[in-house]
């Protein structure tokens, strides 16, 4: 299972480094997060580091819930102690590190969160490959207000016998 380590940082910082920043091109010149988290190597195309200033009114349990979708619902604890965060966070997926986190004194652990991953563990039946009969082609039905064909034949009769007799008068 995937988590999500959320860190408040205890140090100033003033940049933004998201999902959002990146997409941008924007490239920051990050602090050592990967010797603040105690990590040898640290994926920063996968964390997000941000002032929470930055998230105007929304509260940080509320954008951890729509930007990563945690695996069930934050507990009311957790949630408070997310919300009465200031300053700066650093949000962390175990898939950034190689090894679980030991921070040092730049950051505190505040909160560790099971994200929603797919299980790929569903059984399935089979599909049915045999090609199904064609259909049977529609004879051409009468539309409703169409003259019926014997009205045609019969028309061309009455055309053809009045020329004949046009033309025998000639």
């Amino acid at each position: 299972m995937t988590h999500l380590h959320v860190f408040a940082v205890n140090e100033p910082v003033t940049i933004s480094h998201t999902n959002l920043t990146r997409q941008k091109g924007e490239a920051p010149d990050l602090p050592p997060l990967a010797e603040w988290l105690g990590v040898e190597t640290l994926d920063t195309d996968r964390i997000e580091l941000f002032p929470l200033s930055e998230l105007g009114g929304m509260a940080l349990s509320d954008y951890i819930q729509l930007a990563f979708s945690p695996d069930e619902a934050t507990p009311g604890d957790v949630q408070g102690r997310l919300d009465a965060l200031e300053g700066a966070i650093l949000l962390v997926p175990d898939t950034a590190m190689p090894a679980q986190p030991s921070p040092g004194a730049q950051l505190t652990s505040v909160a560790t969160i099971a994200l929603a991953q797919a299980d790929h563990v569903a059984s399935l039946p089979k599909a049915d490959t045999t090609p199904a009969p064609p259909a049977p082609t529609p004879l051409p039905a009468e539309r409703e207000g169409t003259p019926p064909i014997a009205f045609f034949a019969l028309l061309a009769v009455v055309i053809f016998a009045a020329l004949a007799i046009f033309i025998g008068w000639a």
